[in-house]
């Protein structure tokens, strides 16, 4: 029988343990506030790089809220903000139409 892991695989902080809920509490907090930004952003019409740069502040700002000191080149910063970039992409809908590419990048058929 395979033994269950007791820490968390991956994140780079070692001394955060599977009981700590608030650091859990936290990301799913930031995890919604990233979501519903980016719906609210978008419904304004503003583009998926000017959300990126708006929830990169967000995260920055709230990371430093909660630790009450200067994280600035702490790697769970990094990752949360990584994180973050990466809910943004999820949640981001483009506008009917779009294909993220240029119509002629690819033609299909050969101009005659």
């Amino acid at each position: 029988m395979r033994k269950i892991p007791t820490g968390i695989t991956g994140f780079p902080d070692k001394s955060v343990s599977p009981d700590d809920t608030s650091l859990f509490a936290f990301v799913n907090t930031l995890r919604l506030s990233v979501r519903a930004r980016v719906a609210a952003e978008q419904s304004g019409g503003m583009s998926l790089a000017e959300i990126v740069i708006r929830v990169r502040e967000m995260v920055r700002v709230s990371v430093e809220s909660a630790n009450h000191s200067s994280p600035r080149a702490s790697p769970t910063l990094r990752a949360i903000t990584r994180q973050a970039v990466a809910w943004c992409l999820e949640a981001y809908r483009p506008p009917p139409g779009y294909s993220g590419l240029p119509s002629d990048r690819f033609p299909q058929q050969l101009p005659t």
